[in-house]
C-alpha cells in the first residue's frame, strides 16, 4: 500500500510514518499543502492522511479541489476537531473516513485499509485522441504510449483534469516547484519538450498557451 500523509506536526508524522513502515506500509510525506499538490499528482496513491489545519490552507478546501480534479485516492481527514457539523463538512467535500485525535495507530491502520479496499478502479480519462491512465501513470494518443519526464507526466495529467479550463501559469509553478519558485524559464523549457511529445507527431495541436493567463489542454472542434 502506498500512502500520502499530509501534516504539518512534525513529531506526530515522525510516528504515524515509522509505525506504517513497521507494518510494510510505504508512507510518502508533506508538511504543507503546497508540498502535497505537487505530490498528489505524481503517484497513484491508494490513501491519502489528511490534517485539517495546515500552515498553509484549510484540508477541507484541498479535499475538495483534489476530488474535482479527479484524484481518486481515498481521504482520510485528521483533525482535533469533533463536532458533528465538522466531520458532515468533511464528508461533504469528499473525505472517505475522518479520525479524531489523539487515535491509535492500529485504528489508522485498519482505517486505511478499509478505504484503499473500497477505492473504485481506476478510470481512463480521454481528452480527444489522448488517453490517460492515472494509475499506471501512462498516456497513449492514437494507441501510441508517450515517453514523458515525470515533470511532463505532472503538468499533462494536471491539465487534463481540468481540460478545457486554463490553468493559471502560477499555478502550474506552484504545484511543480513548491518550495521555492524556478527561474521564469523553467516552465517554458519544460512545455517546450512537452509539445515535442504531445502535439509536433500528430496532426491536432493539443497544447495551448492563453497569452497573459496559462495553459489548457484541449481537443480541437473538428475531432471526434
Amino acid at each position: 500500500m502506498l500512502v500520502l500523509l499530509v501534516e504539518d506536526n512534525h513529531l506526530l508524522a515522525k510516528n504515524i510514518i515509522h509505525y506504517l513502515e513497521l507494518i510494510d506500509i510505504e508512507c510518502d510525506y508533506a508538511g504543507s499543502l503546497a508540498q502535497a499538490e505537487s505530490q498528489v499528482y505524481s503517484r497513484p496513491f491508494d490513501a491519502i492522511i489528511l490534517d485539517l489545519n495546515l500552515p498553509d490552507g484549510d484540508g477541507l478546501e484541498a479535499c475538495k479541489r483534489w476530488k474535482d480534479q479527479r484524484v481518486i485516492a481515498p481521504v482520510i481527514m485528521l483533525t482535533a476537531r469533533s463536532g458533528l457539523q465538522d466531520k458532515l463538512s468533511g464528508f461533504e467535500v469528499g473525505a472517505d473516513d475522518y479520525l479524531i485525535k489523539p487515535f491509535a495507530m492500529p485504528e489508522l491502520v485498519a482505517r486505511l485499509r478499509v478505504v484503499a479496499e473500497r477505492r473504485p478502479a481506476p478510470k481512463l480519462l480521454k481528452v480527444g485522441e489522448l488517453e490517460f491512465d492515472f494509475a499506471g501513470h501512462s498516456v497513449h494518443r492514437l494507441g501510441q504510449e508517450l515517453a514523458l519526464s515525470r515533470t511532463g507526466w505532472q503538468i499533462l495529467s494536471l491539465l487534463a483534469r481540468r481540460s478545457p479550463e486554463t490553468v493559471e501559469r502560477e499555478e502550474i509553478e506552484r504545484i511543480l516547484w513548491p518550495d521555492s519558485l524556478p527561474d521564469s524559464d523553467s516552465l517554458r523549457s519544460h512545455m517546450h519538450l512537452l509539445r515535442k511529445v504531445v502535439d509536433k507527431p500528430f496532426k491536432h495541436q493539443y497544447l495551448h498557451t492563453i497569452r497573459g493567463v496559462g495553459l489548457c489542454l484541449k481537443a480541437g472542434v473538428n475531432e471526434t
